[in-house]
């Protein structure tokens, strides 16, 4: 009696969940809204954060430069001493990634001084694009379910929220490709059409590679749905009603996109990413590239270090240990965007699942794109971005299946799966404020954070503008680099140069007259102090710079 008193609230609930699934525009604003709110309230006790690896401070450079009106800046006449990770210096100042997620914190920048209100923007707009897309793959209510799970797994709290990644941009992009394609097959229309064309436009402007893959493989299940559903005459007319809509988009798209190229790379089809890796580079991270290219001349040896050794021995280890790195990759994914609890129920339930056509059409799609993605020698979640939308397909289909199969009578079957959700839900919220959760690399994060955040917090504090020349000592990890700058560098208030001798420093230092100069030294703990000339014998060894 007790248990089917447990099961008709279950069912009431259901009942009233599904009368909201059935008002599908108000439940995509509903789950973005959510998202939106249920990250301010958190802001108590997890504060914006804090930059901390060397990707982030990039993004941001972008975000900088383009709330400053600017697609680049200006080579600095001191460019060697601000010379860093993931950033272009020549032949302009400007970031190396692909500008959607720079422009999307450059709203936010603009909109409130802070770059991290774009990040949470962008998340709650991917909550929505999720559950858009999932309406066009599923019934309303698996899709608001499939929706909620999205919701706790990644739109509160992850590291895509608590950093500068830009992971959500391109799951926004993708969202919005991979929700066009049911709707295409089911009928040719422009708004699907010019949709799908928006999610191809960002997806070519945050993860060029991964978003051409699942766009490639979209674009292929699409065409042979198409082909089946329709005579070839009649498929050839349809794409007619869409070709139009979806050239408006990408024409001035695409036209914008080399005309920024020109800008930052003077090259209107070369990338800034691609002029970055050929002028530090040496070996791809992609598999197939397997000999590395003749080494560049650096500017100081923390760079060449970095990009000859450190850079050099990661992708050298991913080339071979091929199984084992990707075996890794696919445990993080499941852990990021499910959880063990549903990684399990996917698995446990594969054989339903390839039964039900919609969840076999979506494995499919995500076969395709792994095997073009697992070329490149890592596949972190935010590589995997573009795919984000085929997971919560997956698990909301999985719940779906395991109510239709699991042996038993219906009571049993509902009490079974609100057991599993309560699981999956537990667990999540346990582990939400958590290390883990929060951030890619774990510990290391921290410890960037402590070291980079406390200068500049200490410094803000101070009057007057500064000057801080960071040295590296035989003890510091390659990894945790300190010198970035914002777009207007020589604005700044506080300007983080590295030292290079004291012969070049002093022209440095004359160059920024009326600063006070501080000297940074970092040998696995930092020591801040203020600046005095050393002597040549001793700034060499010291710094280990050229």
């Amino acid at each position: 009696m007790k248990l089917g008193r447990i099961v008709g609230c279950l069912l009431a609930v259901e009942r009233g969940l599904s009368r909201l699934a059935s008002r599908k525009l108000l439940t995509v604003l509903l789950v973005g809204l959510i998202s939106l709110a249920g990250r301010a309230l958190l802001l108590p006790v997890l504060p914006i954060p804090k930059p901390a690896i060397q990707d982030e401070f990039s993004y941001l450079l972008a975000s900088d430069t383009f709330a400053s009106g600017r697609l680049a800046n200006t080579t600095h006449p001191f460019a060697e001493h601000f010379e860093t990770l993931q950033v272009l210096s020549h032949p302009t100042y400007a970031s190396k990634y692909p500008p959607f997620s720079g422009l999307m914190m450059a709203v936010g920048q603009r909109l409130t001084g802070d770059p991290w209100t774009g990040v949470w923007l962008g998340t709650g707009l991917l909550c929505s694009a999720i559950c858009w897309a999932l309406q066009g793959w599923l019934p309303p209510s698996w899709a608001l379910l499939g929706s909620l799970i999205a919701l706790l797994r990644i739109g509160l709290v992850s590291y895509w929220t608590e950093s500068y990644w830009g992971g959500a941009c391109a799951a926004i992009g993708g969202a919005l490709v991979i929700g066009a394609v049911p709707r295409l097959i089911e009928r040719i229309d422009p708004f699907p059409a010019t949709v799908f064309a928006a999610g191809l436009a960002i997806l070519a402007n945050t993860r060029p590679n991964e978003g051409l893959i699942i766009s490639l493989a979209c674009t292929g299940f699409l065409a042979v749905a198409l082909v089946r559903r329709h005579r070839h005459a009649e498929v050839t007319h349809l794409l007619r009603k869409a070709l139009l809509p979806m050239t408006l988009v990408l024409a001035p798209i695409f036209i914008c996109m080399a005309y920024y190229n020109y800008r930052v790379t003077g090259n209107p089809l070369e990338m800034p990413y691609i002029a970055h890796e050929k002028q530090y580079a040496v070996l791809s991270p992609l598999l197939w590239k397997v000999h590395a290219s003749p080494a560049p001349v650096y500017s100081n040896s923390f760079l060449r270090d970095f990009w000859l050794v450190a850079d050099r021995g990661e992708k050298e280890r991913e080339h071979r240990l091929i199984l084992r790195t990707h075996v890794s990759d696919l445990r993080e994914l499941g852990q990021f965007f499910l959880g063990w609890p549903l990684v399990l129920c996917i698995v446990g339930f594969a054989r339903p699942l390839w039964r039900d056509p919609t969840a076999r059409s979506v494995l499919l799609i995500a076969a395709v794109f792994y095997a073009g993605a697992a070329l490149d020698g890592r596949l972190y979640p935010h590589y995997a971005s573009p795919a984000t939308a085929l997971f919560y397909i997956l698990a909301a289909s999985a719940f779906r299946v395991m109510r239709k199969t699991w042996p038993g009578s219906l009571s049993e079957r509902i009490y079974v799966t609100w057991a599993v959700l309560a699981v999956f839900t537990l667990s999540t919220g346990l582990a939400l404020l958590t290390p883990e959760n929060r951030y890619l690399f774990g510990p290391i994060d921290y410890h960037i954070r402590a070291k980079h955040a406390t200068v500049a917090a200490r410094l803000q504090n101070v009057p007057g503008e500064h000057l801080v020349l960071v040295r590296y000592g035989i003890h510091h990890e390659i990894y945790e680099e300190l010198v970035y700058n914002s777009a207007d560098i020589d604005r700044s208030k506080i300007v983080w140069a590295r030292s290079l001798g004291s012969e070049k420093d002093q022209r440095l230092i004359q160059y920024y007259a009326g600063r006070q100069v501080w000297s940074l030294e970092e040998d696995g703990d930092v020591k801040l102090s203020r600046y005095s000339p050393p002597a040549n014998s001793v700034a060499a060894r010291v710094t280990g710079n050229d």
